[in-house]
């Protein structure tokens, strides 16, 4: 495990410890005034397990190749790949990713929430470019494709509020993906709101809740063709291909999309949520959440 994602870990631990302090302190801070006003609040530590698949549109700004490819006479130079190939055109694309998280949180203040996440990432993306070896005059499509695997670790807040049965939050994060095979991390922002329905007093623990994600990602990706399997693509056009390597760049079509949810209360401090995203950018979410 990266040694930042061991460290968001040992920290999600350590504020589970605390709870055993707490007897002189409780959590969240203005706790008895908020119930004083009729709120009912959760327990202020949990732990949750989750699942995320996702489905969205990419944009891929540029795609380049380095590297070089033996001359076919020893006695003359390599050529770079760049001097034999030209990338007329790359496509829009898609990306797919499944992520299961660890999440650790503490509600410091009735209103606000802070926590910590690790995690695994497992997808890809994927596009069409169109290459052309120079001298030739019409180009070849050929796929490019992505794996992108590793380790999630980050941390955000929730800032939460509401009257009556009404409720309203918002949730911030920022996480970092260390890639197991391409070089580099995958940056993301991402920023929930919320408003939804408590029907707790109605005799039912369900909260249903519409709301919105903003995603702001930044993909600069780099790697070796060969661990792509695009060299032997490559090989075929110009030769056989030495020591290449690609640098990609990236971006989201659709930032925002809409989310659909629901939250169902199976026992004290136990909770099953379930969350769907539409329109360009489609998800599905589910979490199991322990508050203690």
């Amino acid at each position: 495990m990266p040694q930042r994602a061991l460290t968001v870990l040992c920290l999600l631990l350590l504020s589970y410890s605390t709870s055993l302090f707490a007897e002189s302190f409780t959590l969240p801070i203005w706790k008895e005034e908020a119930e004083a006003k009729g709120y009912t609040l959760p327990e202020a530590f949990g732990l949750n397990v989750s699942y995320m698949k996702q489905t969205q549109d990419i944009s891929v700004d540029s795609i380049g190749f380095e590297g070089t490819i033996p001359a076919l006479l020893p006695w003359k130079p390599p050529h770079a790949i760049s001097d034999l190939v030209d990338i007329e055109s790359v496509g829009s694309g898609k990306q797919m990713s499944e992520v299961l998280t660890l999440r650790g949180d503490v509600w410091l203040f009735p209103f606000l929430n802070l926590y910590g996440i690790v995690g695994q990432l497992k997808g890809y993306s994927e596009t069409t470019i169109n290459v052309k070896p120079l001298g030739l005059g019409k180009g070849i499509n050929m796929p490019f494709r992505l794996d992108l695997n590793g380790t999630l670790y980050g941390a955000g807040f929730v800032l939460a509020g509401g009257y009556k049965d009404v409720f309203a939050l918002a949730d911030a994060s920022y996480t970092e993906t260390e890639l197991n095979v391409i070089d580099g991390t995958i940056s993301s922002i991402v920023i929930s709101p919320r408003v939804g329905y408590d029907f707790t007093r109605m005799g039912t623990p369900l909260r249903v809740w519409v709301g919105a994600m903003y995603q702001d990602v930044e993909q600069s990706l780099s790697g070796n063709l060969t661990d792509i399997g695009l060299s032997g693509n490559l090989g075929s056009l110009v030769g056989k291909v030495d020591d290449g390597r690609f640098n990609v760049e990236q971006h989201l079509v659709t930032p925002w999309n809409t989310l659909l949810g629901m939250q169902y209360k199976l026992d004290d401090g136990l909770y099953l949520l379930g969350e769907a995203g539409l329109g360009k950018r489609k998800s599905l979410f589910f979490t199991v959440d322990m508050r203690f």
